[in-house]
């Protein structure tokens, strides 16, 4: 696997957390009762914390290590990476 695999990968990833990350909170807000939506965000909210922890550390250690393909790409994903803790962030401190 090349490390622009590893890119796309990564940046897939991420954008299948935030997405997950944003309609959780769209249907949160919203009010909106979807149950078999809320059994799947049980489901897969741990993971989600975990990857968008993880992800970025991960990074960073390619980052160090001089092992990225393509600089674009890893900003984009470092971004993405950003704005889905910053909203992890939202939702735990003013929807609880």
């Amino acid at each position: 696997m090349t490390k622009l695999n590893i890119e796309y990968i990564r940046l897939t990833i991420t954008f299948v957390v935030f997405v997950f990350i944003i309609t959780l909170l769209f249907l949160h807000i919203n009010q909106v009762q979807l149950d078999w939506f809320e059994t799947l965000s049980e489901v897969f909210t741990i993971p989600a914390l975990i990857l968008s922890i993880i992800i970025p550390i991960w990074m960073i250690i390619d980052l160090i290590r001089k092992k990225i393909a393509d600089k674009s790409i890893f900003n984009l994903t470092f971004f993405i990476c950003v704005i889905s803790i910053l909203l992890l962030l939202f939702a735990l401190s003013f929807l609880n």
